[in-house]
């Protein structure tokens, strides 16, 4: 326990998200608005049975616990609307699609429990994904660690062909990737691929993710807009109890429990002790403090080799 407590607190430290500005309070829209607006997310009404969803969080789109506690709320509400069939998430942060989480936030994300007294994560990432509707991902920009965990939880993702880089450092980092991803990727990909995805903790582009099964399709970027909405707006037309009837026994039978997702959590809760991590803290603090947040989180799988690289070199 001592040593969690450590190295939570040395995760607080360490400027993963520096130049990350303060967020507005949350925000109430009239209900005849098109648009819903929290602090981090807009709900656009595209039609009475198409939403999105965009989340912006710049300059980096980090996941943080207000993103869990808003995203969950979202989510639940649109259970709720019996007209909306599809749900489209996309970004309004350049450059990034759902980030990995804001280690300067680390304490609040492992303290936050949902209604089922579960972990928040666990209980969002099954919300979404047993959702009646159905979700897509547009995504043009990086999406790493528990960003692409979340994305991977989606029901169809679509990938801008030049501007979708996918990443899981956690490996990299000394960490367990325990947001349900390995659960996910490795039912969609399989066992080889999804080792390589994930002990690598290196970039992957559209064109690969496609190949692997991460993502539905890689596209053009000056066509994703328009390929996503055009499925949107097909989803929408068809009857709403034969699509969530179907996506629901496709379910049952590809994703991970999440019972299954539970011991994965646990397992990265108890990851937080190893000592790989705590040695690599300070490794990666100072890079990020060298050549900038910026460089780093565009360039993540560059720089989590360059990190051990120099972890090993001074062991030496």
């Amino acid at each position: 326990m001592k040593r969690l407590a450590f190295t939570v607190m040395l995760l607080s430290a360490v400027a993963f998200s520096s130049t990350a500005p303060a967020k507005a309070q949350q925000t109430a829209t009239s209900a005849t608005s098109s648009k819903v607006e929290s602090s981090l997310f807009t709900v656009k009404v595209i039609s009475p049975e198409i939403r999105e969803i965009t989340y912006a969080n710049g300059p980096f789109n980090f996941i943080e616990p207000d993103t869990l506690v808003q995203l969950n709320d979202i989510v639940q509400r649109l259970a709720q609307e019996s007209d909306v069939k599809v749900v489209v998430f996309d970004s309004g942060t350049a450059g990034f699609f759902y980030n990995h989480f804001d280690m300067g936030q680390f304490p609040a994300f492992v303290g936050q429990v949902g209604k089922s007294n579960k972990p928040l994560w666990v209980e969002l990432i099954s919300n979404v994904e047993r959702a009646p509707f159905i979700t897509i991902a547009s995504i043009r920009g990086r999406t790493q660690g528990g960003g692409d965990e979340l994305t991977l939880a989606l029901d169809l993702r679509y990938a801008s062909r030049e501007k979708a880089i996918f990443n899981q450092p956690e490996v990299g980092i000394g960490l367990f990737p325990g947001g349900g991803g390995p659960d996910h990727l490795a039912k969609l990909t399989g066992r080889d691929r999804a080792i390589e995805a994930f002990l690598s903790a290196d970039d992957y582009d559209a064109a690969t993710a496609e190949r692997y099964g991460w993502v539905t399709r890689a596209v053009p970027d000056a066509e994703l807009d328009s390929v996503v909405m055009k499925m949107a707006t097909r989803l929408a037309t068809f009857d709403k109890q034969a699509l969530i009837a179907t996506k629901q026994h496709i379910n049952s039978t590809t994703l991970p429990t999440e019972s299954e997702r539970l011991v994965s959590y646990n397992n990265f809760v108890q990851s937080l002790s190893w000592s790989g991590l705590q040695q690599r803290m300070g490794v990666f603090g100072k890079l990020m403090q060298d050549v900038g947040v910026e460089k780093v989180e565009t360039q993540m799988g560059h720089y989590v080799g360059v990190g051990n690289e120099n972890l090993q070199k001074s062991k030496k």
